[in-house]
């Protein structure tokens, strides 16, 4: 669990540009590197959070970022996955917009068969243009933990900034493009305590974990079948590399090899959201489907 959980606190929001999303392949931490994105959920029929200035990056303007507004993916693989996200409270700031972002998962080595690992998540959001740049910058501060496994309890709080595209909605994203990437820097506090007698077990730190996303290259439209019917999505395809750097694991360090995927996003304008992830690390692959998209009933 333990350095699974961690790539899960590090990554879930902030490592991609748009979900299928968190914060992948079928390994364990590159799994869990790709939960979720910033924002959750598709187009209601009411309006999106107003910037405060027109500088502000063009994921403030997606129509999905409202609060309430929620996204479920299921991801298969050797660490087979179930997320919900939900945005909460969006609203303005100088330069830019700012939501919580809460996030729900399970998941599970396939081998184990065991009981899931269960997360939440509670991030509060920053999002802001980069001067002189068409790129915006994430940022979420002292985001808090909490996941449970069979014999253990995880608690703490995460902290990352990144630039880049952050989201796909809201660009004029044609076929033959280049898209630019992303960078993103994160750190981690967290304590393991005993499920059995609430005592403390261990704790994690990590100083500096990263992930480099490199050019998105767009591909054709095509028409695909997604669990919400079929879809017309362009196809974008990237190169990620993830590192966690230093892992204080108690008095131990542990120095866990940096990994390298091959990702593709398929990105649908009609939900303005990624309705298909397909990675690919080494020999192994994951897919990650969008299940449901949109507002719960009565939300705002």
């Amino acid at each position: 669990m333990v350095l699974a959980a961690v790539v899960a606190a590090l990554w879930a929001p902030g490592s991609h540009a748009q979900p299928a999303g968190p914060p992948a392949s079928s390994a364990a931490p590159a799994t869990l590197a790709n939960p979720a994105p910033p924002a959750a959920a598709a187009a209601p029929a009411t309006p999106s959070v107003q910037p405060a200035d027109a500088t502000a990056p063009p994921v403030c303007q997606a129509p999905w970022f409202r609060s309430g507004a929620r996204a479920q993916l299921e991801a298969d693989g050797q660490m087979p996955m179930s997320i919900t996200m939900t945005v909460r409270h969006p609203g303005p700031v100088p330069g830019g917009c700012a939501a919580w972002l809460d996030i729900h998962s399970k998941s599970a080595l396939a081998a184990m068969m065991g009981p899931p690992v269960v997360m939440d998540q509670m991030h509060r959001l920053t999002l802001v243009r980069d001067t002189g740049s068409a790129n915006g910058r994430i940022s979420s501060q002292h985001a808090t933990i909490n996941a449970q496994a069979r014999y253990a309890r995880l608690f703490g709080e995460a902290s990352f900034e990144g630039t880049g595209l952050l989201s796909y909605a809201g660009h004029d994203i044609r076929e033959g493009a280049t898209l630019p990437g992303e960078s993103l820097h994160s750190t981690a506090s967290l304590q393991i305590n005993s499920l059995h007698s609430g005592e403390a077990v261990t704790t994690i730190r990590v100083p500096r974990a990263t992930i480099y996303i490199g050019e998105r290259r767009v591909g054709r439209r095509q028409h695909i079948d997604t669990p919400l019917g079929r879809r017309e999505c362009l196809p974008i395809r990237y190169d990620k590399q993830a590192s966690l750097g230093e892992v204080h694991i108690g008095d131990d360090v542990e120095r866990p090899d940096p990994y390298s995927m091959t990702v593709t996003d398929w990105y649908c304008p009609s939900e303005a959201f990624v309705l298909r992830t397909e990675i690919r690390q080494g020999d192994q692959q994951q897919v990650i489907e969008t299940t449901a998209i949109g507002m719960p009933e009565g939300g705002r």
